[in-house]
């Protein structure tokens, strides 16, 4: 008990050092280098072996959230279930390797974070002018992806790649940030409980 507390309250204290900053849709290097130090020397040293591919994920996401892609990666390619796809599928649209992540969000197929992803989406999405948005298309997809049944991280993904590849409009990289943001952190969130925790300050 006392080496599942000691992981989880070290993971709190490392989360709320990383959970204000929005990670871009495409970084080119980690956010700070000291963070990615304060991830890696998170022990899953007492996390049940059952929980230890979650611990993992949690890791994997956290290294996002610090925009560190190789390390989230090493780690990601380690967890054999669909949240470890799920980070997998993350990091790779991050890279800028959409037809990749969009292979592993398959291999995710349905994650149980997904419902509470679409409401928080739709919540963020009333909030933007999207009248601003210059591209037709970009808006059709947006409109699509918040009207769907469930987050469906696979269009998301084409959205992010039709951003930063072909539109590049300020705003669109606004409210798509943002997105990210809150698709990290309750990938983290759950990542984190299933790991032996409670919860986090989102």
């Amino acid at each position: 008990m006392k080496s599942t507390l000691a992981w989880t309250e070290a993971v709190s204290r490392v989360w709320n050092i990383l959970k204000d900053h929005k990670p871009s849709l495409y970084p080119m290097e980690e956010w700070d280098e000291l963070h990615d130090i304060r991830v890696s020397k998170l022990s899953t040293d007492g996390v049940e072996s059952s929980s230890f591919p979650y611990a993992l994920a949690v890791k994997a996401g956290l290294y996002l959230l610090n925009e560190s892609l190789d390390k989230s990666h090493s780690l990601s390619q380690e967890i054999h279930n669909s949240t470890g796809s799920y980070w997998h599928g993350i990091m790779h649209r991050m890279e800028g390797d959409y037809s990749n992540a969009k292979y592993w969000f398959r291999q995710a197929g349905l994650h149980p974070v997904q419902a509470s992803m679409l409401a928080a989406a739709l919540e963020a999405y009333k909030n933007f002018d999207l009248d601003s948005i210059e591209s037709p298309t970009l808006k059709n997809k947006l409109e699509a992806l918040v009207s769907g049944a469930s987050w469906d991280a696979y269009l998301f993904a084409d959205i992010v790649e039709q951003q930063v590849t072909v539109v590049q409009d300020d705003l669109a990289e606004e409210l798509l940030t943002e997105l990210q943001w809150i698709e990290i952190k309750l990938l983290i969130q759950y990542s984190y409980q299933q790991s032996g925790g409670n919860s986090l300050e989102l």
